[in-house]
């Protein structure tokens, strides 16, 4: 149902405040707060007409307005693309941006070290929009072939290739993949042990270790079983602080 400009103004304004507070907006919050050019009871009028037309609803006697789900659609649809950030909005956007890349690259980096200590193999970190990788010295001895380092370097060196492949396993919980049943390209001696990871603002990530047959199975899935609930709880920067509470498996 159409409205008029007048109502689609209000309507995005309750919107953006019902999105931001989750509480119902009354007609005297929207005169004061967007300086509408009519009075309080005007705006009521037209919430009256917006709730006529199906788009808000009033939850309980005295309240304010919250919109409905066709409230919503109409704003997704015909409101939402006309309403562009400001400058200041968007520098801030990238400002954050740029922050959580950081983040992650930092969060990468120290989650690699660590497993790889912590595993002696090589490990790989997968968040958004960064990969890393580090501990090929801790699987190379006089028992691996020339050919298998190569394998094993050739795949750190392109791991973010892999990452599809990786997300089309069932990773919810650690895996362990043994020689050639790896879902990506490794070395026939050697093991992977890897994870789906969900992070605190909703993105996923991949995390694993790899490191030769022989490896400590337990300890390591222990390992990421830690680390996985760890960074889904918004302890990333305690993993490296509190590490030591990992008990030590065999």
């Amino acid at each position: 149902m159409e409205i008029t400009q007048r109502q689609a103004k209000i309507l995005a304004a309750i919107v953006k405040d019902y999105s931001a507070t989750g509480q119902p907006v009354g007609s005297v919050e929207l005169s004061e707060k967007y300086g509408f050019s009519v009075s309080a009871a005007t705006i009521r009028n037209e919430m009256q007409a917006l709730e006529k037309s199906g788009y808000i609803y009033q939850p309980h006697t005295s309240a304010g307005r919250i919109p409905t789900d066709e409230g919503f659609r109409f704003f997704i649809n015909k409101l939402m693309k006309h309403l562009e950030l400001s400058r200041l909005e968007q520098q801030k956007l990238n400002a954050d941006l740029r922050d959580l890349q950081r983040q992650y690259i930092e969060l990468g980096k120290s989650l690699t070290k660590l497993l790889a200590r912590e595993a002696d193999g090589a490990a790989f970190a997968l968040l958004p929009g960064n990969a890393s990788t580090t501990g090929l010295s801790n699987v190379i001895d006089e028992n691996v072939s020339t050919a298998e380092v190569k394998e094993i370097a050739r795949f750190l060196d392109d791991v973010s290739e892999y990452g599809s492949m990786l997300a089309k396993k069932d990773l919810q919980e650690v895996k362990a993949f043994i020689g050639r049943e790896a879902p990506v390209p490794l070395a026939k001696d050697f093991s992977l042990v890897v994870t789906r990871v969900n992070l605190p603002r909703g993105e996923k990530g991949v995390i694993g270790i790899i490191g030769p047959k022989r490896m400590k199975y337990a300890r390591n899935i222990s390992l990421l079983e830690y680390v996985k609930k760890m960074l889904a709880s918004g302890l990333g920067a305690a993993i490296i602080i509190n590490f030591s509470v990992l008990s030590s498996q065999t």
